[in-house]
């Protein structure tokens, strides 16, 4: 090879950029930045009117008419009763 060519060899220097597909490296404060954007973006109060939102994840309970993860109802909250309907 004549030495005023380039070595076509890879270089095992680190290099500073990622690569495609791979992220960059996150501080700290960045990665707890980019978590609160993620929930104030995800939480229910900032979603858009008539959003659609996944639930088919949930148990639904028919007999109380409320998800199994969701609270039960407070004292004096209506139950829901299922032969009203």
């Amino acid at each position: 090879m004549d030495e005023r060519e380039p070595s076509r060899e890879p270089s095992h220097e680190p290099s500073h950029e990622p690569s495609v597909g791979e992220m960059p490296e996150l501080s700290a404060e960045e990665r707890e930045q980019i978590e609160a954007e993620r929930q104030q973006r995800l939480h229910p109060d900032n979603r858009p009117d008539n959003a659609e939102v996944d639930n088919t994840s949930r148990d639904f309970d028919v007999v109380h008419g409320r998800f199994t993860d969701s609270p039960a109802p407070e004292q004096g909250d209506p139950e829901y009763d299922p032969s009203a309907e």
